[in-house]
């Protein structure tokens, strides 16, 4: 028993590593922002635990900061987070052949990346079980919370100008848009949200303009799957290659 514990702690902390080191990065100048939005160091760390969005507690800093209205900030949140239903879909066939105390393990709390993990682990055939995947989730976890809470602290003491803090959660959102599928889906999605933005700002609508974008993005995503696709070509609509053209390699199989 003391060997196979080892061995799972050793595999959780194989995985987790990069994760919380980009944790640090990247929840450090989300502490400090909410420092100057008025949060403690402790606050910092309880909202980290038990709130389930990263980029949403960026929003929220940067939101209050820009005098955003409440309601607005509830939106904007609420919109960005709605990926998680995506992440919670995709996730459940994998959990059928778990009980439901060792699911709920597995998926009861889990971040971008701890899902991303313990998806690509689980679809894989991998021997990641509940308790691996509940390991990944407390390392991260706990790592994203106490370097929040850094910076709460830094933040308090040192005077770090809030556009260089707040260009972390801007830098954070051009990563994620970076790592999308290249597909026309993403590129309308895109373009209308940076359109309804700045249409927004250029009306005086700015409490709005962040609800509008996530909204107007995912109906532009959506309605660009219904646009017919060119045929004949050696792309699809999308811009990627149909399956039939793929190379063969060994064995006859396609990757």
């Amino acid at each position: 028993m003391r060997d196979t514990t080892k061995t799972t702690a050793q595999e959780v902390l194989a995985a987790a590593w990069p994760v919380m080191l980009s944790y640090v990065a990247v929840g450090l100048p989300c502490g400090v922002l909410a420092a100057k939005a008025g949060m403690t160091p402790l606050m910092n760390f309880v909202l980290s635990l038990t709130f389930l969005s990263g980029g949403g507690q960026f929003m929220m800093s940067n939101l209050w900061l820009a005098g955003t209205p409440l309601l607005s900030i509830i939106a904007s949140v609420a919109a960005i987070s709605t990926r998680f239903a995506l992440y919670s879909a995709s996730l459940a066939p994998h959990l059928k052949r778990f009980g439901r105390g060792q699911s709920l393990a597995i998926a009861c709390c889990y971040t971008e990346e701890a899902y991303g993990i313990t998806l690509s682990r689980l679809a894989s055939g991998d021997e990641w079980t509940a308790r691996h995947a509940l390991g990944l989730n407390v390392c991260v976890q706990l790592t994203w919370a106490a370097s929040c809470a850094a910076g709460a602290a830094l933040g308090s003491v040192v005077d770090i100008p809030t556009a260089i803090a707040g260009f972390a959660m801007t830098s954070l959102f051009i990563y994620l848009l970076y790592a999308q599928p290249h597909t026309r889906g993403t590129a309308c999605a895109a373009l209308g949200a940076v359109v309804t933005v700045a249409l927004c700002k250029w009306n005086g609508l700015s409490g709005a303009a962040v609800p509008l974008a996530a909204l107007v993005g995912v109906a532009a995503g959506m309605a660009s799957g219904l646009l017919p696709r060119r045929s004949g070509g050696s792309t699809g609509g999308d811009g990627e290659k149909p399956a039939a053209s793929a190379e063969p390699v060994a064995g006859g199989d396609t990757q």
